[in-house]
């Protein structure tokens, strides 16, 4: 009888350094690892981690710059058949001491210049990266005391299926978040699928600037370098003008961001067209792409770069659809708010307030199930039981499917406006405002109103040397939209805030729709 297969995730790295030793994996500034040198690095520090008291199955929190060290503490949690709970780097105090709470975290590993942001009830064990020549506070070890007397550990553990390998937290940008269990499995099913839906292979070389603590940048940077062999062209944080130069400097080929990302790099005054036309893909989601935006990316990267959009969530692991984004001979977006088909394995259908599912054409919200639909929220069955209906995750977006299996997306559920009785989708306006040449960014929330209860606000962000007035923009929208949609004001803001993984915060412009109600 074939033995079980070992579900851990960090074979994959170890593959690669059998396989291609001398190959390139990660370049972050000057600083070059081939994935022999990974490997052996994640070992050692596997050994150090044993040796702290981190075995299969510990709950471990890392809070890491996005730099080599966080894949290292990463792939060595999972060869030990940990548990890993990547956390906000941008978390306060109180923050993490939600997280902690609500993902049950039994140890954590965090850089050394971040230790006094740990709250009283932090885990039993704190394990300080980058402590060298420094005193730590009382309780810490250091990782790297650790790795000078660790035994490199020789055989990864066996990690079944059913086992949780990633606890996530959901996106802060909606509330409190709570800790999502992704099994083996699941990841399995989503992650090690997602390179070969996009085309990747060990030849790419993938642009993150994403936060390495969210499925985004897990999946479609670590994960894909693993997955692929290809080399991933790692920065500290995101800056557009860096992005350009990386990818001119190293010849990127592939890069994931969300949309305000691309708006920042495509819209840099320093751009030249054709200056990025080593990308063959980019990957974006989280929200739309503005026709303009894709016109400005085809102009620098070339006609032949393929845009996709996915659409997903964490409690899916990462993706459930994929859709290529391109624009009709009139400069319009082909598809419009399409946001493609259920990925292999996956189950996509919309689904009314009774738990029924309904037939093509008729919205309703979202659902999805499949391999790749999370165990539940750590601790918290009530969330769990909310969340999940008969096997179906509610995803909160209203949307629907066209009779070719073609999924649409409205809005989501919880920013839809009601207006004196009627729905307003925010997109809807959105998708108008950002016709208008010189926008960069726009998000519509609602507004307390006396009589009606609700009304649209749309905040808006200009490119750089481009003056809008309110009155243009409202005006622009009474020519496009039916009466009931108008934006009762417009806000121009310099920049819409953004939680750290680039989306729109929109409760904060809820919350300062409010206060301005409130004021006038």
């Amino acid at each position: 009888m074939a033995e079980p297969r070992n579900f851990n995730r960090a074979l994959h790295l170890l593959h690669r350094a059998q396989q291609t030793p001398e190959r390139m994996a990660i370049i972050a500034g000057a600083e070059r690892i081939d994935f022999a040198t990974l490997a052996q690095r994640a070992r050692v520090t596997a050994g150090a981690l044993r040796d702290l008291g981190i075995g299969a199955g510990t709950r471990v929190g890392i809070i890491l710059p996005a730099e080599p060290e966080f894949i290292v503490v990463q792939q060595a949690l999972l060869l030990l058949g940990a548990t890993v709970s990547p956390l906000n780097v941008a978390y306060t105090k109180s923050d993490l001491a939600h997280a902690i709470d609500s993902c049950g975290l039994q140890a954590i590993v965090l850089h050394a210049d971040w230790c006094d942001r740990m709250p009283a009830q932090a885990p039993p064990i704190k394990i300080a990266a980058g402590a060298v020549g420094r005193d730590l506070l009382p309780g810490y070890a250091s990782l790297d005391h650790a790795r000078a007397k660790a035994r490199p550990l020789t055989d990864p553990a066996t990690v079944a299926p059913t086992d949780v390998a990633f606890l996530l937290n959901t996106s802060a940008t909606t509330g409190k978040s709570k800790g999502v269990m992704l099994t083996a499995g699941n990841l399995a099913a989503n992650y090690d699928a997602t390179p070969g839906w996009l085309g990747l292979g060990a030849e790419d070389v993938i642009l993150c600037a994403l936060p390495l603590f969210n499925t985004f940048g897990l999946n479609q940077g670590i994960n894909a370098i693993m997955v692929t062999g290809a080399c991933m062209v790692l920065l500290p944080r995101f800056d557009a003008a860096r992005c350009i130069e990386a990818i001119g400097e190293h010849g990127c080929t592939f890069m994931p961001a969300v949309p305000t990302m691309l708006q920042k790099i495509f819209d840099h005054p320093g751009l030249r067209a054709g200056a990025l036309r080593s990308l063959r893909r980019i990957m974006t989601g989280g929200a739309p792409v503005p026709a303009a935006l894709l016109q400005r990316i085809v102009t620098a990267a070339g006609s032949a770069v393929d845009v996709r959009t996915g659409y997903g969530l964490t409690e899916a692991t990462a993706l459930v659809t994929l859709h290529r984004v391109s624009c009709d001979p009139v400069g319009e977006l082909a598809g419009g708010k399409a946001i493609g088909r259920a990925l292999p394995g996956v189950t996509l259908e919309s689904m009314d307030d009774d738990g029924m599912i309904l037939p093509r054409g008729v919205t309703g919200e979202l659902v999805v199930r499949g391999a790749n639909v999370m165990a539940g929220y750590f601790n918290a069955p009530t969330d769990t039981a909310h969340a999940m209906h008969d096997g179906w995750l509610r995803t909160g977006d209203i949307g629907f499917l066209d009779t070719d299996g073609l999924a649409w997306i409205v809005d989501r559920k919880k920013d839809v406006i009601i207006r004196g009785g009627q729905n307003i989708y925010p997109v809807d306006i959105e998708e108008v405002i950002y016709a208008i040449d010189g926008i960069s960014e726009v998000a519509v929330v609602a507004q307390p109103d006396a009589v009606l209860g609700e009304v649209p606000v749309a905040f808006v962000a200009t490119r750089p040397g481009c003056t809008l007035s309110d009155d243009q923009v409202l005006a622009h929208c009474v020519a496009h939209l039916a009466r009931y949609k108008w934006p009762s004001a417009v806000r121009f803001l310099d920049e819409l805030p953004k939680g750290s993984t680039g989306k729109i915060l929109r409760r904060t412009l809820r919350d300062r729709a409010a206060s301005l109600a409130t004021a006038s």
